[in-house]
């Protein structure tokens, strides 16, 4: 007989709160051992004060004058009278070289490139020039007048200026590095008054980046890094071999960032700082998918690494805040090249454009994905419910309902406040995915009332 005095038992109510995604996004657990604070699939948000905002995206820049084009780029900087003056510089995707003056594009048809060039400012002789190389071509010379090639000089894959010679990886020679005359890195003459090289045949691999960092040459190779140490005078070189790396790293995403450089290997992301190297970053696992076209670059106080996740080009972006060690990541990024002119830029599908966190490429938004893992809450032996989830979103977005195997979708609106959606769907693994297709994005405040 029921005891009209005791009261039934209420089945227990739990909050699934995920009020703030610091948490992250972590592609190695499997779900069932995650936290619903964290996220299970992610991309194109970034956490802005513990809310869901706009992932990074690229939008037009002018500083190539809308240049449709482009294959890589970089800045020709020159002091004139005291000032110091920057000129936009480009090769397009026919291997003519252009400069960019007060918004007039002009094209430098005195030399052609096989292959997109890199570039770095030098003052030659009392003149600054910016010396332009590729793996395929010849180096060439810009003086802010007219252009010309260096015959005879290596095909330079890599440069890096260290006491006034140019030390280079090259196309033709992977087991060596070259350098330089001393005051002239555009004489390749090789003799102990003008340039030479120096054979690393020691099973490390290939020489693929000479990077110069804390008054050394640091040379990365397929498997490891060796230090040079190399002052003025040649027949006092010598080589030493730091790091044997147990995957293959990737030259370009080499990259120093201040007092460090950070490196994409085959096995995932490292830090060196010059003797050791650290990983970081393990809870991303391996998601670059095709490694070969990586490149990387250092602003503001954030690793830029353009990798990809797909095909064999770079289509996604992981943005490393160095101070923070956190990490964001986006999709739908064709960037093939990063250089500076006014901030970071990028060259992404074949355009100049800005890295800014719009949530867009050049206009379309980005889809954005936050999984809340599909697991049984720690309860596999109980059925639970979702009574209802509260949210707070400035713009439209979807929300999924994930409960065994099954799924239900709603559509929200955005508007100010904390929005209530009723849902009742039970389940022994429940699971929530946020999505969105818009910019100006904020979602936060997300719980999930669960009984059961």
């Amino acid at each position: 007989m029921n005891n009209p005095y005791v009261k039934p038992r209420r089945k227990a109510l739990s909050r699934m709160s995920a009020d703030n995604f610091r948490a992250g996004f972590d592609a190695v657990k499997d779900e069932s051992a995650m936290s619903y604070k964290e996220a299970s699939k992610y991309k194109n948000f970034r956490v802005e004060n513990g809310a869901l905002t706009d992932g990074w995206g690229v939008e037009e820049s002018p500083c190539l004058g809308g240049a449709a084009k482009v294959a890589s780029a970089w800045e020709y900087v020159a002091e004139k009278d005291g000032r110091r003056e920057t000129t936009p510089m480009y090769c397009d995707t026919d291997g003519w070289i252009h400069t960019v003056k007060e918004g007039a594009d002009e094209k430098l048809a005195a030399v052609r490139f096989a292959a997109p060039p890199i570039a770095v400012n030098y003052r030659l002789y009392g003149s600054d020039v910016v010396l332009m190389c590729s793996g395929k071509d010849k180096m060439a010379v810009y003086d802010g007048e007219g252009i010309r090639t260096i015959d005879p000089s290596p095909q330079i894959t890599s440069m890096a200026l260290h006491y006034e010679r140019l030390f280079v990886t090259t196309a033709n020679e992977p087991d060596s590095v070259r350098f330089s005359d001393d005051l002239d890195p555009t004489n390749w003459a090789e003799g102990l008054d003008s340039g030479g090289f120096v054979t690393l045949a020691d099973g490390y691999g290939k020489s693929n980046k000479v990077v110069a960092f804390l008054n050394y040459v640091y040379v990365f190779r397929d498997y490891g890094i060796s230090r040079m140490i190399a002052y003025a005078d040649q027949t006092e070189f010598s080589v030493s071999n730091l790091y044997v790396s147990s995957g293959r790293i990737y030259a370009g995403s080499v990259t120093v960032c201040g007092d460090r450089i950070i490196f994409l290997a085959s096995d995932g992301l490292y830090v060196f700082d010059g003797l050791s190297t650290t990983k970081i970053l393990p809870r991303l696992g391996d998601l670059t998918k095709y490694k070969e076209s990586a490149v990387g670059a250092y602003f503001d106080g954030k690793y830029y690494l353009a990798y990809g996740s797909g095909g064999e080009k770079n289509d996604s972006l992981l943005v490393y805040d160095v101070a923070q060690k956190t990490a964001e990541l986006s999709d739908g990024l064709e960037i093939s090249s990063f250089f500076v002119s006014d901030g970071l830029k990028a060259v992404c599908e074949n355009r100049a454009a800005g890295i800014t966190p719009c949530g867009a490429v050049f206009g379309t938004p980005t889809s954005k994905v936050w999984k809340v893992p599909y697991n049984a809450l720690s309860r596999s032996d109980r059925i639970k419910k979702i009574n209802e989830i509260c949210l707070e979103t400035a713009t439209d977005m979807k929300l999924k309902v994930l409960f065994d195997g099954r799924a239900k979708t709603y559509s929200i609106k955005g508007k100010s406040g904390v929005q209530r959606v009723k849902v009742g769907l039970r389940g022994r693994k429940l699971g929530i995915l946020l999505s969105a297709n818009a910019t100006n994005t904020r979602i936060a405040e997300v719980v999930a009332l669960v009984s059961g």
